[in-house]
């Protein structure tokens, strides 16, 4: 490409970008009532990137994918059969599971029409926005444009509201386990595929997604830990299967391998995170939690991160004796403090009283089993910082407090 040219598509590239951005932001920036907003989205953003693909397709220089693939047609029939084995898979697990449940959405033939127009033109827009941008940048190489607009598009996806609404630990790091983590790889893919097969090869991955999600009758209704999973590690399995064959045959023994190497890399990143998202959620029998109050001064301080024990079984309810630091439920709140007595009622029915170390008095309530959430194991000093801090930034509800 020479450099004039270059850099004509590089400023076609830039107006792009700022015109997805600027979309993609117009509900909020507008902020509208929910009869205008309902409009605004359903009716008048399909119609602007309707009448965009079409400037696109008549007006705009053409960019080649960055690969260069003589052939696609083998590459757009894989991006079909992957949206289709993605789908396979989470219908199995749903079945397994017995997580499958009816779509909510309209599936009149007016209904299908609509949810059709709502989808379809935004998803063919952002990726023919991808497409080009990674067309004329990554023809020399930029790892950095490709995570830039890999991430942009990923952020363009995500529902903020779902983080807004996580009022603890537990639910951001399963909003990031459920929908952060498999839409982040699911726009590599969709990025690996416009790199190698322009923008058709991820309108059809993300068309046949997203016209199943919006048409077929039965969905899957996976659970966090299972969603996350499939789509993470799925996804990567596509990814690896993309680079290993489209690489350029000119480096295949140098850049294939450093792109191996790297991916590599990022998928036991991903796994890492996984398994640590899912260590926080309290998927394994040691959960941590960040502690706010200093009602166990001088054991565990506000900041600190204690690592519990869950209590799973009557067994490990039994085992429990005074001096032992339990966290249980009490109302919304959750509390951590020692256990100063066990009541026995005579027929076998335990009740714990509990106090807190810096505390001057016993708790009123009595602890039920059922409450237990977990036995402490080991403190972790200060830690926990950065969760008082993001808690400090409004005003803390006594829901999300440990005392």
């Amino acid at each position: 490409m020479k450099v004039q040219n270059y850099n004509k598509y590089r400023r076609i590239s830039n107006l792009l970008l700022l015109l997805f951005i600027g979309i993609a932001l117009l509900p909020y920036l507008l902020d509208l009532g929910q009869g205008s907003s309902y409009l605004l989205s359903r009716k008048i953003i399909p119609t602007i990137w309707c009448g965009f693909l079409v400037i696109m397709f008549f007006f705009i220089p053409k960019v080649h994918a960055a690969s260069r693939l003589t052939k696609r047609d083998t590459i757009y029939m894989e991006a079909v059969i992957c949206a289709v084995i993605l789908i396979a898979v989470r219908i199995l697990i749903g079945s397994i599971l017995g997580q499958l449940g009816s779509s909510p959405y309209d599936l009149s033939p007016v209904g299908i029409l609509g949810n059709m127009f709502y989808v379809l033109p935004a998803i063919a827009a952002r990726e023919v926005i991808r497409s080009y941008v990674l067309g004329t940048y990554c023809n020399l190489h930029n790892l950095k444009v490709f995570i830039f607009i890999t991430l942009l598009m990923t952020a363009s996806t995500l529902n903020f509201s779902k983080l807004m609404m996580a009022s603890d630990l537990e639910g951001i790091s399963i909003f990031f386990a459920q929908e952060a983590g498999p839409i982040l790889c699911q726009n590599i893919m969709l990025s690996y595929l416009a790199l190698y097969g322009g923008p058709i090869a991820a309108i059809l991955y993300a068309g046949v997604l997203g016209l199943f999600h919006w048409v077929s009758p039965i969905l899957s209704a996976l659970n966090w830990l299972a969603e996350g999973a499939v789509g993470i590690l799925v996804s990567i399995g596509f990814i690896l299967f993309l680079i290993g064959k489209y690489e350029e045959q000119k480096h295949r023994n140098n850049s294939l391998k450093e792109q191996r190497g790297g991916l590599i890399g990022w998928s036991a990143t991903a796994l890492f995170s996984i398994c640590l998202l899912w260590f926080i959620a309290g998927v394994f029998p040691l959960v941590p939690s960040v502690v706010v109050t200093g009602s166990m001064e001088p054991m565990i301080y506000p900041g600190d991160v204690i690592l519990l024990q869950q209590m799973q079984t009557e067994e490990q309810v039994r085992s429990l004796v005074p001096g032992d630091v339990i966290q249980f439920q009490r109302d919304e709140i959750r509390i951590t403090h020692r256990i100063v007595e066990i009541l026995d009622d005579g027929i076998g029915n335990l009740t714990f009283r509990t106090k807190g170390d810096n505390n001057s008095t016993e708790d009123s309530r009595l602890v039920h089993p059922n409450d237990i959430k977990g036995e402490l194991v080991r403190v972790v000093p200060k830690i926990g910082y950065p969760s008082l801090l993001i808690k400090g930034s409004g005003q803390t509800d006594t829901s999300d407090l440990e005392f």
